[in-house]
C-alpha cells in the first residue's frame, strides 16, 4: 500500500516521466530514512539508543511537540521486512558520527545528490541552489520578515527556507519577541511544497537546522509545526480530482478494488490549518489503537477537545469508520500524512491564504525532455496564458516559466513580490518572450506581473549550474497593469572562491 500511494503521488504529478520501479523507491526509503535520523540527531537525542520504529515513527517528536517533521510515511516499511532494523541500527550509527549542532547551511542536498543519480535529477528539473545565492535572495525579496509571509513552492533539500527561517529568527530577536512567540510566528510566516517526497523530507530537517539545536531545546520554545508538505505546485491535473463540490475527496481503493471508498472532509474545516492537521492525526492514531475489530471508538471526546462543529460529526465521523475499516485491512498508517500534505497546496491557494513573498528555484526542464503526455499539457497550459511560441523555437521552451507563472497565480497575494533562480535564456530569448511580458492571462483569471529587475550569472566560475542562469524579481499587480522584464540586467562576474 505504501508503494503504491507513493508512485501515485509521484506519477499524478509528473505522468510517463515518472519512473516506477522499485530501484527508485528504494534510493528514496535511504535518503527518508537518513533525514529522520539527522533530525533526532539534530535535537540532541542519543540516536544509537533508540529503537529502529521510534526513530522512523517519530515518537520522539511527539513527546517533544514538534509535529510534521518525522511521521509514518511512504518509507518507514523497511521495519517490517527481514533485516530492516539492522539496517536503521547501521546507517544510525554511521549519522551520529557527525555533529548535526554546528550546522549553518543546507547540507541535506548534498546528501540528495550523492544518492540520486545525475540522469534521474535532470529528469525532473531538479538544480539544487548554492547557499549563498539562496541568501542573496531571500535578502532581496524578503524586506519585512516579520510581516511578509514567504512560501517556496519548489523547496527542494529546503535552501531557501532556511535562509528564509533564519532571517526571520534574526528579526525576532531583535524585536525582543520571546521565543514561543517567534517560532510560532516563523512557521506562521515561512512555508515550503515540493512535489517529491523525499525532498519534501529534506527540507523539513533543513527547517529544524534553521531553527537550530539551542532553541529546539530550549524549555521557553513551546510546541513546533514544520509547514513543508508534499504538493504539485503547477497542478498538472488541476485538482480536479481532489475537491469536489466543497469537498477534500482522498482515494483510499487500490486500483484492483471493485468498489471505491473515500475519505471526506469539507473544505472549511481546512482554513484553520493547524486543527486539520490535528484532527486528522488524532483520528488516525484512534484508529490504530487496540480494539476489536469491527468496532469503532467514540469520537465525543475528539469533538468536544476539537469544538467540531455538529454538522461536521457526521462526516468525520464516517471518515473515522473507514479509517478503522482500513486499519482492520492492514490498510493503515500513512492516511493522516497523505491527506494532510495533499491538502495543503489547495489550502495556500485559497485568497485569503496566500502569501506575501515567493522565492525559489523552479524545474529546470525543456520541452524537448518532457514525455509526450507531459508536453501536451505543458502546451495547453502555456497557450492559454500566452507563453507558448511554437514554431523553430517550440523543443527550447522550459517548465520554469510556466511554473513561476502558475506559482503567482494560485499562491501571491495583490502586490507580492517574488524572486526566482531561472535558466539564463528568460532574461533575453525569444521563446520566453510570453513570460517577460508579465500578463499571464486565462479565461478565468487575468494574472498580472511588474518586472522590477533581473540578475545575470552567466559570468560567474566556475557556473553554479549545468546550464546558464539568472534571477528574476517582480511583485504580482492589478489586472491590467503588466510591467514587461527590463532589457537593462545586473550582470555578475569573475570567480567564486573554491
Amino acid at each position: 500500500m505504501k508503494r503504491q500511494l507513493w508512485a501515485r503521488l509521484l506519477r499524478s504529478a509528473l505522468g510517463t516521466q515518472f519512473r516506477d520501479d522499485d530501484a527508485l523507491f528504494i534510493e528514496h526509503t535511504l535518503l527518508v530514512n537518513s533525514a529522520d535520523v539527522i533530525a533526532h540527531c539534530i535535537l540532541g537525542v542519543d540516536v544509537t539508543g533508540l529503537q529502529p520504529a521510534t526513530l522512523l515513527l517519530g515518537r520522539t517528536f511527539e513527546q517533544a511537540h514538534i509535529a510534521g517533521v518525522v511521521e509514518a510515511d511512504f518509507f518507514d516499511w523497511v521495519l517490517e521486512v527481514p533485516g530492516g532494523e539492522s539496517f536503521v541500527r547501521t546507517l544510525t550509527r554511521r549519522l551520529a558520527r557527525f555533529d548535526w549542532s554546528r550546522v549553518d547551511h543546507d547540507v541535506l542536498k548534498v546528501l540528495y545528490e550523492s544518492v540520486i543519480g545525475t540522469e534521474t535529477r535532470k529528469s525532473l528539473g531538479e538544480y539544487y541552489t548554492p547557499d549563498w545565492l539562496a541568501q542573496q535572495v531571500v535578502a532581496e525579496t524578503v524586506t519585512d520578515p516579520l510581516h511578509q509571509r514567504v512560501l517556496d513552492p519548489s523547496c527542494g533539500s529546503g535552501t531557501f527556507l532556511f535562509h528564509a527561517a533564519r532571517r526571520y529568527l534574526q528579526a525576532a530577536e531583535t524585536a525582543g519577541i520571546p521565543l514561543a512567540a517567534a517560532l510560532h510566528g516563523l512557521t506562521d510566516h515561512v512555508a515550503g511544497i515540493d512535489l517529491h517526497p523525499v525532498a519534501a523530507s529534506l527540507a523539513r530537517v533543513t527547517y529544524l537546522l534553521a531553527i537550530g539545536r539551542d532553541r529546539l531545546t530550549s524549555p521557553q520554545r513551546g510546541p513546533i509545526w514544520v509547514p513543508v508538505y508534499l504538493g504539485d505546485s503547477v497542478q498538472w491535473q488541476q485538482r480536479l480530482d481532489l475537491f469536489d463540490q466543497g469537498y477534500l475527496i482522498i482515494r483510499t481503493h487500490s486500483d484492483g478494488q471493485l468498489f471505491q471508498s473515500e475519505l471526506r472532509f469539507a473544505e472549511h474545516l481546512l482554513h484553520d490549518s493547524r486543527r486539520f492537521d490535528q484532527l486528522v492525526n488524532e483520528l488516525a492514531d484512534l484508529a490504530a489503537k487496540p480494539r476489536q475489530p469491527g468496532t469503532v471508538p467514540s469520537l465525543k471526546g475528539l469533538f468536544n477537545r476539537l469544538a467540531i462543529a455538529t454538522d461536521d460529526q457526521g462526516e468525520i465521523t464516517a471518515n473515522f469508520q473507514l479509517l478503522c475499516q482500513l486499519v482492520d485491512e492492514g490498510r493503515n498508517h500513512i492516511w493522516s500524512y497523505y491527506v494532510r500534505n495533499l491538502a495543503w497546496p489547495m489550502w495556500l491557494s485559497l485568497a485569503e491564504n496566500r502569501v506575501d513573498v515567493l522565492v525559489g528555484n523552479p524545474p529546470w526542464l525543456a520541452y524537448r525532455h518532457m514525455p509526450a503526455e507531459m508536453q501536451d499539457s505543458f502546451k495547453e497550459l502555456s497557450t492559454e496564458r500566452g507563453l507558448w511560441q511554437g514554431g523553430e523555437v517550440t523543443t527550447h521552451q522550459d517548465l520554469s516559466g510556466l511554473f513561476i507563472a502558475r506559482a503567482v497565480e494560485q499562491y501571491l497575494r495583490p502586490d507580492g513580490r517574488f524572486g526566482f533562480v531561472v535558466p539564463n535564456a528568460v532574461l533575453d530569448r525569444p521563446y520566453f518572450a510570453g513570460f517577460r511580458s508579465g500578463r499571464y492571462h486565462t479565461s478565468t483569471e487575468h494574472v498580472d506581473v511588474a518586472f522590477t529587475g533581473s540578475w545575470d550569472l552567466r559570468r560567474l566560475r566556475p557556473h553554479i549550474f549545468p546550464r546558464g542562469s539568472g534571477i528574476v524579481f517582480g511583485r504580482r499587480t492589478a489586472s491590467g497593469t503588466a510591467a514587461a522584464l527590463p532589457a537593462q540586467t545586473l550582470r555578475w562576474s569573475g570567480r567564486l572562491p573554491a
